[in-house]
C-alpha cells in the first residue's frame, strides 16, 4: 500500500509538471507583495515550472528575490490559471495563500532584493506615507473635512520628528488625493517628494532611517525591503497586513474605540466596497455622517505614534 502510494504520488507530480501553470496577481502593489513568499513556495512545493504574471513595472524588486519563477506578460496558453484574490476576513497574506492551496497559512516575510541608488538626501530623514484608497484608511483628524488639506496630524508628528534631528520626507505619487470637494493634501512641515516613479521611491526607502505610514503599498514595499515601519491603521485587524510578531514593525492602533471593521463579517465590507467605493469615498460602515465616524483614526493622536517609534530615533 505505502509502495503504491509512492508511485501515484510520483505519478501524479509527473503529470503535474506537464502542465504549464500561471498565478495572476492584482495590480495592487500590498498585494503583489504580501502573496509572492507564497507563490514561491507553492512553486517548491508542486515542483513546477511556475510563471507568474505581475504589474510590469514590479518586476525589478522580484527577480532578484524569486529568481526561480517565469515572470510572463500576458496569461494564454496556460492550462492553469489562479488568482490570489483578496480576502477580507483573512490576514491578507493568509487570505490570498488559500487559493493556492494553503490553509490557515502560517506568515512568511516577503523579501525584495534592490541594489541601492544614490543617497537622494543628505541629512537623516524619514519616509512618511500620507495617501491611501479611502477616506477610511487616512489619518483622519477630529475636524474632519475642514482640515484634510491641511493634514494637522501629520503636521504635528512632522514637527516632532525635525525636532528630534529628523528630516520628514512625503514620498508619494500625488500630491493630493481624494474626491471632490475635501482632497487631503500634504502636512507643510515635511518635504514633498510627488510624482516620484516606483525605482525612485524605492530608493527613498531604502536611505531612509524608517517609514511611517498607513495600510498602504509604500508600506509594504518598506517591510519587503526590510526598513522599519510604522503602520498607523485601526481600520483592519491587527494582524491583518504585516505579522504582529515582526521585530521591525509598529502597528499604531487603539482598541478603545470602534475598530477592525474592515475584517467584520458582520459589516460585509468586502461587497459594499465592490459595490460602492467609486461613489462613496466617505464610507465608514459603522459611523458614517455621525460625529464618530472615523474615530478609529481620530483617536491617534501625533503624541501616541511618536512615543510608539521615539526608540528609532537615534
Amino acid at each position: 500500500t505505502y509502495l503504491s502510494t509512492i508511485n501515484n504520488s510520483r505519478s501524479s507530480i509527473k503529470k503535474y509538471k506537464m502542465e504549464r501553470v500561471v498565478i495572476q496577481c492584482s495590480n495592487a502593489l500590498g498585494d503583489t507583495i504580501g502573496v509572492m513568499p507564497y507563490i514561491d513556495k507553492y512553486r517548491i512545493d508542486n515542483g513546477c515550472n511556475l510563471s507568474v504574471k505581475i504589474n510590469p513595472r514590479f518586476k525589478f524588486m522580484f527577480e532578484k528575490s524569486y529568481p526561480n519563477l517565469n515572470y510572463v506578460d500576458h496569461i494564454n496558453d496556460f492550462d492553469k490559471v489562479l488568482n490570489p484574490n483578496y480576502n477580507f476576513y483573512q490576514k491578507l497574506q493568509a487570505g490570498m495563500a488559500e487559493v493556492l492551496g494553503y490553509q490557515n497559512a502560517e506568515w512568511i516575510k516577503p523579501i525584495l532584493n534592490v541594489e541601492p541608488k544614490e543617497r537622494p538626501i543628505k541629512s537623516k530623514y524619514v519616509v512618511i506615507n500620507i495617501h491611501s484608497t479611502m477616506q477610511m484608511k487616512y489619518w483622519n483628524h477630529p475636524n474632519g473635512k475642514r482640515v484634510r488639506g491641511e493634514s494637522p496630524y501629520w503636521n504635528e508628528l512632522c514637527r516632532m520628528l525635525r525636532k528630534s534631528g529628523l528630516t520628514p520626507v512625503v514620498v508619494e505619487q500625488w500630491e493630493s488625493f481624494g474626491k471632490e470637494p475635501y482632497y487631503n493634501g500634504m502636512p507643510k512641515k515635511a518635504v514633498k517628494k510627488f510624482e516620484v516613479n516606483l525605482e525612485d521611491t524605492v530608493n527613498y526607502i531604502q536611505h531612509a532611517e524608517f517609514c511611517i505610514g498607513l495600510s498602504s503599498g509604500l508600506m509594504w514595499l518598506a517591510h519587503g525591503l526590510g526598513k522599519k515601519v510604522a503602520m498607523i491603521a485601526n481600520f483592519t485587524d491587527e494582524n491583518h497586513e504585516i505579522d504582529i510578531n515582526e521585530d521591525s514593525y509598529k502597528r499604531i492602533i487603539n482598541k478603545s474605540v470602534c475598530h477592525g471593521c474592515f475584517n467584520n463579517p458582520k459589516y460585509d465590507v468586502g461587497e459594499i466596497i465592490k459595490k460602492k467605493e467609486r461613489d462613496n469615498w466617505e464610507f465608514c460602515p459603522e459611523h458614517e455622517d455621525t460625529s464618530r465616524a472615523y474615530e478609529c483614526h481620530t483617536s491617534i493622536t501625533p503624541e501616541q505614534v511618536f512615543n510608539e517609534i521615539k526608540e528609532w530615533i537615534i
